[in-house]
Order: structure tokens, then sequence, then C-alpha cells
């Protein structure tokens, strides 16, 4: 192997990969020099190359410990690297947070898990036993004769945090979607409170939302939750003004609520958000909390507040405001009022509440991204190869993180994004979760577009996402579609992550759906999600034409899609039929159909099966098609029915389904 080749392969630089059809592509050198590029490296200074794989190859078995140690539960072993010369030397290992203090005075009897020649010297890395520690971080020290070093032990559990394993019914939906009880323009907490008490009546365990990132409070249209400001931070446009303590008694915010400005979003009914309208009134109607907020607050409430500031410092500094503590008392609210709708869920009843979503990325132009630069690649961003729904590969946008940084200061960027993350819910999603294992990057080379698969440090960010779901009592769904390395599959199961498949794309080779007895059992299990049609508009072709409205396809592409559907629509019925034994045809109406499925598909083994609430309004118009921007209105488009109504229109098969999971 010559240098580059070796640091290619120390970097996390692909070699391969197996596209989706099966073929093995092999990525050129030319291509991988590009990646390392964009990664600060000059790949023509050879001396460079040559110090980088000493640093990251040889360096490391010359240093006792790394300056982060993996113990796992099971296997509680601290793994020590040293010169074999020394193994006639005592050790003592210490962890003074726990008062842990452990004695070896003879090494020579120790497991020997790895070793490593240079310069004629051998070095051996040992396992020395240690005693079980809780789920967290550690401060550890070591002693090998002379020679002292410390760690960060991150002692990890097997699997994630775990609910009862028994079959959960929940519902998936886009938060802003939600009819506004506020009539606001935009759902929000207060709407989400009535959703959970729907939900908590009718025996559901979760709710699914969507990514309530932080977005653009001046750029109103940048209305994306999966193109974030901050993932660390949250949305202030879900703020519920009925819910602050400060709109009581608040003149001005009587005041704004009779403006023209106020009344037109009060009476508007249009089927898309106008966020500049939205974000224009609700805005005023912030600062007007605020201005109460400073005027009458008791030393109370103005101490919670500070703990709030105090205890999300690190974070909340990274937002650029000419007004900070009014940007932080908007997350403070956010806060409090997502942790009200978990409570609400706990004392329903619900088994595990609030799941929230985590987006694979970050914008470009965004605080998260300008507070961490340096954790960054250059010119490069992420995206996917190509697939059976985008044959031309996909880029995202979002910059790409790059994998030797992430290491910097123990991991704390990571740590800190996934505690952010599970704060206030019971579960976290994680979008696009193979970006643990590896990402494609997009680049430009030699003025064209390039892109190759970058792997990241899985054992470690594998580690973070067990350790914090225990801390934070949180499960885990990883949305695993796509292209999936095995050894990725094998190691979030084996973790206790539950994976997340869409009915619409589990199939048999020849296009088949699979029966029922077939789909996965440790999966978050639906019919659609935000990416593909509303079940309604599915069966009724409705997401072909709204396509060729907007003028996303022409004639003939329609007419291809069209017969495609019919023939997924034909083999649909028959997977219905023979589950069900019914007679449903091409003639049967979205909603009896949809109502076929969704029971079908609830006595399947999988523990997580969610219904889609956009479906149970029965909704045509998608609320995203991936691949457009502008093209079409994507995260805008609101329900038709409030969520008390379309609970109520669809009763009979909530209470059917319900006895299907709980036989």
């Amino acid at each position: 192997m010559n240098e580059l080749s070796q640091l290619f392969y120390l970097h996390g630089i692909g070699y391969e990969f197996t596209k989706y059809t099966g073929e093995q592509i092999f990525f050129s050198e030319d291509t991988r020099k590009r990646a390392l590029q964009c990664c600060g490296i000059n790949t023509y200074d050879h001396n460079k190359i040559a110090q980088l794989n000493y640093k990251l190859d040889v360096l490391p078995w010359m240093q006792l410990l790394p300056n982060v140690s993996l113990v796992e539960q099971t296997d509680c072993y601290l793994k020590v690297k040293i010169d074999d010369r020394q193994l006639g030397q005592t050790a003592s290992v210490s962890v003074a947070q726990l008062g842990i203090q452990c004695e070896f005075t003879d090494l020579t009897n120790l497991t020997v898990t790895g070793e490593y020649h240079f310069n004629g010297a051998r070095y051996i890395e040992i396992a020395l036993p240690i005693p079980v520690m809780p789920a967290g971080y550690y401060q550890a020290s070591i002693n090998v004769g002379e020679h002292h070093s410390s760690t960060e032990i991150w002692s990890v559990p097997e699997r994630v945090f775990q609910v009862e394993d028994t079959k959960k019914t929940g519902l998936s939906i886009q938060l802003y979607t939600l009819k506004n009880n506020e009539r606001l323009g935009i759902g929000d907490f207060s709407d989400l409170l009535t959703l959970v008490d729907l939900c908590s009546e009718h025996n559901m365990d979760y709710i699914l939302l969507n990514p309530l990132h932080l977005l653009f409070c001046d750029m109103p249209e940048r209305a994306s939750p999966y193109s974030p400001n901050s993932r660390a931070l949250l949305n202030p446009l879900y703020i519920s003004i009925g819910l602050c303590e400060d709109s009581k008694n608040n003149a001005e915010i009587t005041k704004i609520m009779q403006s023209n400005e106020a009344t037109l979003l009060l009476n508007n009914s249009k089927q898309f958000i106008n966020y500049e309208n939205v974000s224009c009134v609700k805005y005023k109607l912030f600062k007007a909390l605020y201005n109460h907020f400073e005027l009458t607050a008791s030393k109370l409430r103005r101490d919670a507040f500070n703990a709030f500031c105090d205890k999300h410092q690190p974070t909340l500094q990274t937002l650029e405001s000419k007004n900070p503590l009014f940007d932080y008392y908007l997350q403070w609210q956010a806060h409090l009022q997502l942790g009200l709708c978990q409570a609400r869920c706990v004392q329903g009843g619900m088994k595990i509440g609030l799941i929230n979503d985590l987006a694979v990325g970050c914008a470009g132009d965004g605080v998260e991204f300008k507070s961490q630069q340096s954790l960054f690649a250059d010119n490069a961003s992420v995206g996917a190869p190509p697939d059976p729904w985008a044959e031309g590969g996909q880029n995202w946008g979002l910059p790409a993180l790059n994998p030797q940084s992430l290491a910097h200061d123990n991991y704390s960027f990571y740590r800190s994004l996934i505690r952010e993350n599970m704060q206030n819910v019971g579960g976290l999603r994680i979008d696009h979760v193979m970006a643990i294992r590896r990402l494609w990057w997009c680049f430009e080379n030699n003025d064209q577009q390039d892109g190759c698969y970058i792997y990241y440090p899985f054992e470690h960010l594998l580690a973070i996402l067990k350790i914090e779901s225990h801390i934070n009592q949180s499960i885990v769904i990883g949305e695993d579609l796509g292209i999936v390395p095995p050894e990725v599959k094998h190691a979030l199961s084996c973790s206790g992550i539950f994976s997340n498949s869409l009915f619409y794309f589990e199939k048999h080779n020849d296009g088949d759906f699979l029966p029922v007895h077939k789909l996965p059992a440790q999966c978050l299990l639906m019919i659609a999600n935000h990416d593909v049609p509303p079940f309604t508009g599915w069966w009724q072709h409705d997401d072909i034409a709204i396509k060729l409205k907007y003028q996303l396809l022409d004639n003939a592409q329609s007419t291809q899609l069209t017969d495609q559907r019919a023939d997924e629509q034909i083999r649909l019925l028959r997977f219905i039929n023979a589950s069900a034994g019914l007679k449903l045809t091409i003639h049967s109406d979205a909603k009896s159909v949809y109502g076929a499925l969704s029971q079908c598909l609830a006595g399947s083994d999988s523990r997580l099966f969610a219904l889609q609430i956009d479906d149970l309004d029965e909704q045509q118009y998608p609320v995203n098609i991936p691949g457009t921007d502008k093209e079409y209105p994507n995260w805008r488009r609101v329900l038709t029915h409030t969520c008390e109504e379309i609970f109520a229109n669809n009763a009979t098969l909530l209470a059917a389904i319900d006895s299907i999971r709980k036989g």
C-alpha cells in the first residue's frame, strides 16, 4: 500500500460501493484525492501525507490511552497500549468520579487484543478488567510503571434505551400543518397538546414529529425543516401565544390581534402557509410577550429563565442576535411548551410520547455551521448516490462534516447535538442514520460534479447514541431507507435501534409487496411519510396530476407513471385481498383501501406502527416533493380538517387498529 492509499484508508475515503442494481462501483484515485482535498489536505505534499499517516496509524500505539476509551458494559475492559517490554511493570487505574481504584501487579496474564510493530519494537494492546460503570462519560487516569496518561471512559450499554417489548401504535405528523386553534396560520404546541389528548384517548403510544429545528426568522420562506439554521435550537414559530404565561393580561397582545395584519391572518383559510405573514405577526406577538415578561415577571420566573440560559449557554451563544435575551426567551418558551406536551403524553398513559426527528445536516449559512465551521469539510456537501428514486443521485446542499474533526473535544459537538434533540421527548428518529457510518459527499472535480462515500467513526457515534439514550430515557429510530451497508443494519439491530420501513418500498424483486409476516419486527412501519404522496393522492394518481400541473413532468412521463401506478395498485389489491380475505377492486375508493391496508399492517409483528395524519385527513396534495425547491410549495400544505374532526371521522378505523395491535 503506497502512502496516499494508506491515507485514503485512515481518513475514511471510500474505495468502492455496491450500487442498488448490484453493480460494484470503484472510485477513481482522482475522485478520492479531491475528497481528501476537501478535508484541507494537499495531496501533492508527500511529507505532509507521511506525517498524517504517522499521526493516524503509528502514534496511537505510542500512547497508553486515546482521548476517549470505549468500555462496553457487557465486557468491562479498559484497553491500554504498551511496549511489550513494559509487561513486567505494575499498573493502576483510577476513576475518581466513581471512587474506583484498580491495581494490577502482573500484566503478563492479561489478554492481548492487538499488536503493532514499528522500528523493531513490538507494541501491544492489553485489556485491563475494571468494574461495571453506569452509562456515561468518566475521567480516568492510568499509571504503567513511570508512565502516566488520562482518558475519558465512555461506559457503553449493549443497547439503546428500551421500552416494554409490545406492539405500539402512533401517529406521524408535520406539526406546522395542523389546523391552528389560535388561527395564526401555523400549527403550534397548543395544537400538539390537543393532539396528545386525542391520541391518549385512542390508546396510541407516540407521536412522531417533523424536525423542530430552528429555521431562519429573517428569511421565513426558507421553510424546510431538513435544511435548518441550527439542529440544536427550536423553531419559535411553534410557540403557542395562549400557552405563554406572559399572554395573560397583556394589552399589547390584544392590540396586535386586532391589527389589520393579524385580522387578515385570522381570516385566512388557504391551503398553503404564507410564512412571511405568519412570521411577521407572530414575532410582533413574541416581542409583546417578552416585554411583558421584562416588566412583570416574578423572581421565581426570572430565576427559571436564568437557569435555562445557564444550562443551554453553549448552544444559545451560537445565535446571531441583536437582542440575545429576546431570542433566549423564545428558546425558553419553546422548551417549556415542548416539555408540557411530553408531560401530557406521560399523564395520558402513552408508552413513549413524543418522538423528535433529527435532520441529517444543517444549512451552510446557518449558525450551526458558522459556530462549528472548523469541523466541516471545504466545498463538500452531502447527498446520496444514484438509486431507483433519483437516477442522477442527490445533492442535498448540506455541508459535510470532516470525520477526523468530529473527534475534537471528545466528540462534544455530536454529544451535544444528540442530547439537545432528546430533551423533552420520549424518542429520537435520526434521518439518514447511515450517516453515522458513511455519507455520500458531493463536490466539484475538474469543473464537473463528482462524489464518493466517506466513512465516519461509527463505533464512537453509535456509543454516543447508546449512552445519551439511557441518560435521557429516549428510544432511537434510525431512518435507513436507501442503500444501507449490511454491517450498519446488523449493528443497529444488535443495538436495539428501530429501523424505519415504508410499506410502499417493502417489495420482492418481482415488484410484489412482502406478505405481512415478512415485514420486519424491530422497526417503525409506516405506509407513507413526508417524502412520498399521501395515500389518497397516491391511489387517485393526484400526485402525478400535481407534478404535471407544476410542470415537473411532461405528458409522456405522466403516461408512463400512470401505467406504473396502475400496476402497483393491482399488486396492492392482491396483497390486501390475500391478507384480509377481501374483494377490493381498482374501483374501490381510497378511504376503503387505506382502511383495509392499515388493518393488514396493524397485524404485522412490527413493534412500532405509525399512521400518518395526512392519510387520515385524506390529503391529495403532498407536503413535499423531493428534488424540488421553489417549483412546488414544499413544507407549506396544511391539513383540511381540525385534529378533533380527523379523529371523529376515523374513530371506527382507529378502534379496529387498536384492537388488532393489542390482540
